[in-house]
């Protein structure tokens, strides 16, 4: 008895290694396209739910997907609706394991566990991230068959069997027991709730009902169950995200409870046969199909027929969430650099870069500002020199934060050309803040060149206005590459650095040839190559962005 418990036990541990690593897998494997699954996010409701099925899909967990989702709207890039509408999809796309499992295929166990360590042996990523996927498909249904075979054996013991008639759903007198439901519905909550894990869940109860210990009508109360736990995963993670993440994980839980409810009012509406209307409708459409079968479909139908019913609703529901969760729009601060993001890279490392891009923005203004104060010194600017002080100790822990992030992504599972993202961000990161420093000096030139009442000559004038204009040109196409580096803009962005490096040396045998010629004095001349030298540097820093942009972008 005690060595059957343990190999039941057993085989759920290899049963949820599998799901871990067939979802790893495929995760690693379909990272890169992350970020366009994301892009169709915004475009509406329907779209969101099949975006939301597709990755659920992939990373075979609906709390896995919906705690990415919960991080979108922590950093800002998806609104309550948006995100309302992939959780429907992720709930659809959970299914999918239980679909999966439902299938006596354990003739594909061992060629799997084979087949996808040979590939483990391939020096190529793409070999080994589906290596990984096959071996954990092979390790999954092992386990299955496993816990199958033990519950089997379990099921002829009576004390076993007794528990579950505690919350045996079964109908008597054609009605199923409203306690025994309820019952039922908690059990598989708690469950969910302890192995954080609704694909998990489904998993044991599809081993119940294959090995005999349940009936269809306990697991599917089971199941429904199983759905209002996996919803307190996402409870969790918005615990310290805003008060819009907290609403898309009150409308997950609503959803999922609602769901259950309008499924469990089909348990008690006749259907002219001899079961309830939602399990006559599962017998239908599973055509006299094993066990495990029907209680897969009963999954996936309960799933498709809540999503249908409900995206009319997503509106109205997002006020209800809005009105328990209300947001001081004033207050609210959105995480751009969210923790729960760190286990999809792909999509963390596109947040770092918009970091980057913002941190960059910052830095140029401040410098802009910085060479406004010579001759374009307006009551507008001098505002902006009041701040810059305080400016700068927001782009030093902007070089924290990222650094910190980046930090922390590179101990997560990577593939090699994420890894190679990762230092060159650093870099970028480091001339971005750099840039910034430059403004400190620049101001403190000019300030104490201006007060002993000194001015440059024309001449000096105009080629200093000509740089300004090329550095503020070449920060434009720098921004640029860094949203979106193409061979043309990193181009122009290595063309405009040569130029502005040419100019500064032309401009400087100008100044030399004025001081020679007594155009101009000492005093004057130390300031106008100084100014050169960090106009140069400023120049440089960026170029240095603009040259490792490609490999940031992972391109």
């Amino acid at each position: 008895m005690v060595s059957t418990v343990f190999n039941i036990f057993g085989g759920l541990a290899i049963f949820i290694i599998g799901m871990n690593m067939m979802s790893d897998g495929l995760h690693k494997a379909a990272g890169e396209k992350m970020r366009n699954i994301l892009r169709l996010f915004s475009a509406n409701r329907f779209v969101a739910i099949l975006s939301g099925t597709a990755v659920t899909a992939v990373v075979q967990s609906s709390s896995a997907s919906t705690v990415m989702v919960i991080g979108f709207v922590n950093a800002g890039l998806l609104t309550l609706v948006q995100a309302m509408g992939i959780i429907f999809g992720a709930n659809i796309g959970t299914t999918v394991t239980a679909q999966l499992v439902a299938f006596d295929i354990s003739w594909i166990i061992m060629p799997s566990i084979f087949l996808g360590m040979l590939a483990g042996f391939v020096h190529k990523d793409n070999w080994k991230n589906w290596g990984e996927t096959l071996m954990g498909l092979g390790f999954l249904f092992l386990g299955m068959g496993i816990m199958s075979g033990d519950l089997k054996a379990l099921s002829g013991s009576p004390a076993f069997m007794q528990a579950f008639q505690w919350f045996d759903c079964a109908p008597v007198n054609g009605s199923i027991p409203l306690f025994s439901l309820f019952g039922a519905i908690l059990v598989g909550l708690v469950v969910t709730c302890i192995i954080q894990s609704s694909s998990a869940c489904s998993g044991i109860v599809i081993a119940l009902g294959a090995s005999g210990v349940l009936n269809l009508y306990t697991a599917v109360a089971l199941i429904l169950g199983s759905n209002i736990g996996t919803t307190v995963t996402a409870q969790l993670a918005a615990i310290s995200a805003n008060r819009v993440a907290k609403q898309t994980a009150l409308a997950h839980t609503l959803f999922n409870v609602i769901g259950a409810l309008i499924i469990s009012l089909t348990f008690y509406l006749p259907s002219g046969g001899d079961a309830p209307l939602f399990f006559e409708l599962v017998e239908y459409l599973s055509k006299d199909g094993t066990l495990p079968r029907k209680i897969a479909n009963a999954h996936t139908i309960f799933n498709v027929f809540t999503t249908v019913v409900l995206i009319p609703f997503i509106p109205l529901l997002a006020k209800i969430c809005e009105k328990l969760i209300p947001v001081k729009k004033s207050a609210e601060r959105f995480q751009r650099l969210e923790v729960h993001l760190l286990d999809t890279p792909e999509i963390a490392l596109t947040q770092t870069n918009t970091a980057l891009r913002r941190m960059l923005t910052k830095a140029w203004r401040m410098v802009d500002c910085a060479l406004k104060t010579y001759n374009k010194n307006d009551e507008e600017n001098q505002k902006l020199v009041a701040e810059l002080e305080e400016k700068e100790k927001r782009i030093d822990l902007y070089q924290h934060d990222i650094t910190e992030y980046l930090t922390k992504l590179m101990n997560r599972p990577l593939t090699p050309k994420q890894s190679i993202r990762i230092p060159k961000l650093l870099h970028c990161t480091n001339d971005a803040e750099r840039i910034g420093d430059h403004t400190a000096p620049i101001c403190k030139m000019i300030e104490d060149f201006r007060a002993k009442g000194h001015a440059l000559s024309n001449a000096a004038e105009e080629e200093f206005n000509t740089l300004h204009a090329l550095l503020a040109q070449q920060a434009k196409i720098v921004l640029a590459v860094m949203e979106d580096a193409t061979q043309e803009s990193q181009t122009k962005a290595a063309k405009l650095w040569g130029e502005i490096y040419m100019s500064c040396d032309i401009y400087e045998k100008n100044h030399l040839a004025r001081l020679e010629a007594g155009a101009c004095d000492t005093t004057t001349g130390i300031f106008y190559i100084d100014l050169l030298t960090e106009i140069r540097k400023v120049a440089r820093h960026f170029s240095n962005i603009a040259e490792r942009a490609w490999d940031c972008q992972g391109k």
